[in-house]
C-alpha cells in the first residue's frame, strides 16, 4: 500500500465573463477537501429545506447555488487527485 497522501489538483470554478473567481488549491489533502465539502453540503441541505418550505427571503436560493458549485469543485479536485482504479499513481 502506498503511504503517499492523496492531494487535490488545482481547479478553477465560478466563471464569470470568461474569468474564474475562485480556485481549489493544488496540494490540499483530499480527505480535508472532502470533509469541507461535507460541511458545505450540510449547509446546502438546511438552506434547501428553508427554500422548499417557502420561508426564504430571496438570498437563500442564490446561496444554495453558489455553495453547491463550491462543493462540486472540491469533490472534483479531490477525486482527480486520487490514484486511478487500476492502482496507478496520481
Amino acid at each position: 500500500m502506498c503511504d503517499q497522501q492523496n492531494l487535490t489538483i488545482g481547479l478553477d470554478f465560478c466563471k464569470i465573463r470568461g474569468q474564474h473567481l475562485f480556485q481549489v488549491n493544488t496540494g490540499v489533502p483530499a480527505k480535508l477537501a472532502l470533509e469541507h465539502a461535507s460541511d458545505l453540503l450540510e449547509v446546502i441541505n438546511g438552506l434547501s429545506q428553508t427554500v422548499a418550505m417557502e420561508l426564504a427571503h430571496g438570498g437563500e436560493s442564490f446561496a444554495v447555488y453558489h455553495l453547491s458549485e463550491m462543493v462540486k469543485a472540491l469533490v472534483d479536485a479531490a477525486a482527480a487527485g486520487l490514484p486511478d482504479s487500476a492502482g496507478g499513481d496520481q
